[in-house]
């Protein structure tokens, strides 16, 4: 079989992008994928836990009026923008709020009918709207009491109904019947009972000789603690020592002057517990410090991280690639990226040897060793830029996301310094099928000259760190 010169493979690729390029202007041009639908609006949050920070519903009264476009930190707090669909019409005093949705506990914002009374709103006439690019003012701070007001409610409804309930039994002629016979049989126990104190008289004054011997046990007791007392007054025993013995109380006296001239230096702001109690710049200086911690750990807790396994399959080899990697995320524009491989080919070594002035590069692949990446991105709108180390090489690579980032498109460049071979370049496409399940087709190597160029498909498993904990919280926990 006659096998396609490089210059064919590369005619071949280029008319495949300008084929899908051909399609996805069409696609634009038609459905407007281009640009996104609806107006944006934006509102300041003290603490957005839990809500995701693209794709989260915008709610009116049940109804899904919009989805959240982004979130980012503003002086100190969360600002939301939200994208709402374009037939919804939104006055400009709304409240938005965040709020729990279901067993799962899924954020949402909740948009509110506006401040404003409604006699205030005719007199005022029509209203003004909220545009692209408003900011609602009023927003409500996220309450955790919810469901227990939630709770109170319904216990308040079942204490409503016992009432009731009642009403209706001790209202009728039943009731007051029912009534009347709790009060006789009240006065027949009240009688039963005088029967049962006369017949136990007995008992009565058993008791009663009970008392009195306890009372003699109780006059002995106070008659000792008499003894112990004037034992103490004639410095007998170890109390009585503490007290009378002269010695004992100079010493004390002189600890407690020692504690007042302690006291005296803290207060002039000597020795290291004065200084810190008094001086206002090492008050400061500790301040300083427990900010800079605070803000640490605050920064910390804005990481996100998300972990996902690719696998590939070559068509030309006939063998599977798999990619481990991992994304850290300080923020929405720039991320670090960790990753291990395992390709079949395993990982490239190059030895030059010389005999007689001749010099010979061998070229053997050890399979049982993984290939190392780490790159360091920056997102430019739906352009992505990242370098650094691909399997165990320098290069880069580009990822292009449309779709709403459900469909990316990359092109990846690496392994430049290996003598007599040319660049490693591989182009794929991945697109979503579900929150966490992906597939992608493209060509790997497709510049190789050693036989490695291979069209190849795969599919793709991702998680972020929300997902991984509530995949940990669902686990049940053996006894």
């Amino acid at each position: 079989m006659r096998s396609i010169s490089t210059e064919a493979k590369v005619g071949l690729f280029v008319l495949i992008a300008l084929i899908v390029v051909a399609f996805m202007s069409l696609k634009v041009s038609q459905q407007g994928f281009g640009t996104e639908k609806g107006y944006l609006i934006s509102a300041v949050f003290d603490n957005v836990a839990g809500l995701e920070k693209k794709g989260a519903s915008v709610q009116m009264a049940g109804v899904e009026i919009g989805k959240v476009e982004g979130i980012r930190l503003k002086d100190g707090k969360a600002l939301v923008t939200m994208r709402i669909f374009p037939d919804i019409k939104l006055p400009a005093d709304v409240t938005a709020a965040i709020r729990t949705q279901g067993l799962l506990g899924v954020k949402y914002i909740e948009i509110s009918s506006g401040v404003t009374s409604g006699e205030v709103l005719a007199k005022m006439g029509p209203q003004p709207y909220l545009k692209d690019g408003d900011q609602i003012r009023h927003t409500d701070r996220p309450a955790d009491m919810d469901r227990l007001m939630n709770q109170a409610s319904l216990a308040i409804d079942d204490i409503k109904t016992i009432t009731s309930s009642l009403s209706r039994t001790l209202g009728s002629a039943e009731g007051e019947e029912n009534i009347r016979r709790i009060l006789v049989n009240f006065r027949d126990l009240s009688d039963s009972l005088n029967k049962m104190v006369v017949r136990n008289d007995d008992n009565v004054a058993s008791l009663v000789g009970n008392l009195r011997g306890a009372a003699e046990d109780l006059k002995r007791t106070m008659a000792s603690m008499s003894e112990v007392a004037d034992d103490i007054n004639k410095g007998r025993g170890t109390v009585g020592t503490l007290i009378k013995d002269r010695t004992i109380a100079d010493n004390l006296n002189k600890t407690l002057v020692s504690l007042e001239e302690i006291s005296k230096k803290i207060n002039d702001g000597k020795g290291t517990i004065g200084k810190l109690v008094n001086d206002d710049e090492t008050v400061e200086n500790l301040n300083q410090g427990l900010t800079g911690i605070n803000r640490y750990i605050t920064k910390a807790d804005q990481y996100s991280f998300l972990l996902s396994y690719r696998g590939e399959y070559l068509f030309d080899t006939g063998n599977g690639k798999s990619y481990l990697e991992m994304k850290i995320q300080p923020n929405q524009d720039k991320f670090y990226m960790l990753g291990l491989v395992s390709d079949p080919r395993g990982r490239r070594q190059e030895t030059v040897t010389t005999v007689n002035g001749v010099s010979t590069t061998n070229v053997e692949y050890n399979k049982d060793k993984l290939l190392l990446s780490a790159q360091i991105g920056k997102r430019f709108r739906d352009v992505v830029i990242r370098g650094g180390i691909l399997e165990n090489t320098g290069g880069f690579g580009v990822d292009y996301y449309t779709l709403k980032d459900r469909l990316q498109l990359t092109v990846e460049a690496f392994d430049f310094g290996s003598s007599g071979r040319r660049p490693h370049l591989k182009a794929y496409g991945e697109y979503s099928l579900m929150k966490h399940i992906f597939v992608s087709a493209g060509w790997d190597d497709f510049l190789s000259k050693e036989g490695n160029s291979s069209p190849l498909v795969g599919f793709s498993i991702k998680f972020s760190d929300d997902d991984l904990k509530y995949l940990l919280t669902s686990v049940p926990l053996t006894k």
